[in-house]
């Protein structure tokens, strides 16, 4: 027992040796820059530095450090804390008056920065300045002639959790519809069409589903159109039984739709009262002479 506490003891001061000199465990890090957009758990800078949020994170005014009325949102500016061991941002401090980009980090997070960055910036807006402005955006979807007049087009995104609805196109002639949306800079997404259901999804020129979904990366511009063409449908594929329509009753199956011996009467039915009975003929065939 005491050589067991004794070994405990010894690997106990060997760690605190090989602890850097000036290491903080706990300590955090800190970036400052103009945020992009803060959605789905993270939160992105012009930079192309992105962070997750942790869940209880806290959201203070920048000069003060007190809770702040601001909501994060594109154009602000902003200094995230965070802390190294869960790599998530527990304080987001806010201000509307620019601040010079900048980052700190303590010594034990920077050994780790030498190897291998926390943060890699997206490829799209490497060396691309954005400012979060938001830019039109129109979403142009040529259809197949087989679509119906009656039937409604959708852009499903990853943005609204592939809600096979998420955002309705408006006809704008025989074969096309469109929809415009403006949307921030910098903002990368992908998305599918589809007539309302995933039973009716997009296919391509091949007639399959396309592997990988469009990627459409918004650009600093005044405006930007996105043109999409459909080659078909999932549920229009020949082989492929339809949809019943919704509170459609279906047909019973009958394997034997046929009495026996066909739909027609036997050939040798006699009808009702007999056949009458034939009269010899008075005029024979004979032979001449």
């Amino acid at each position: 027992m005491i050589r067991r506490i004794a070994a405990f003891a010894a690997l106990t001061v060997l760690a605190g040796m090989l602890v850097p000199a000036g290491a903080q465990q706990g300590s955090v890090v800190r970036f400052t820059g103009q945020l992009l957009d803060v959605r789905n758990g993270f939160v992105y800078f012009t930079t192309g530095a992105a962070f997750k949020l942790a869940p209880n994170v806290a959201y203070d005014d920048y000069d003060t450090g007190q809770p702040t009325s601001l909501a994060p949102q594109p154009k602000l500016f902003a200094r995230a804390i965070v802390d190294p061991a869960t790599k998530q941002v527990v304080e987001l401090d806010l201000t509307r008056k620019r601040l010079a980009t900048d980052a700190a980090y303590a010594p034990d997070v920077q050994a780790a920065v030498a190897t291998k960055p926390t943060t890699e910036p997206a490829p799209e807006i490497v060396g691309v300045r954005v400012t979060g402005k938001e830019v039109p955006v129109e979403f142009v979807v040529t259809v197949p002639a087989s679509t119906r007049v009656t039937d409604n087009v959708y852009l499903s995104t990853d943005a609204s959790g592939w809600n096979p609805q998420a955002i309705k196109l408006d006809r704008i002639d025989g074969q096309r519809y469109r929809i415009v949306r403006r949307l921030p800079s910098g903002t990368k997404f992908v998305f599918r069409v589809t007539r309302g259901t995933w039973n009716s999804v997009e296919v391509g020129q091949d007639g399959l589903e396309p592997a990988n979904p469009h990627v459409f990366f918004i650009k600093e511009a005044d405006s930007l159109s996105q043109p999409v063409t459909v080659y078909g449908w999932s549920d229009n594929r020949a082989g492929v039984p339809q949809a019943a329509a919704p509170g459609a009753v279906p047909t019973p199956f009958n394997p034997n739709p046929f009495p026996n011996g066909g739909i027609a009467p036997p050939s040798r039915a006699t009808p009702p009262g007999g056949f009458p009975t034939q009269r010899p003929n008075p005029f024979p065939n004979r032979p001449p002479g």
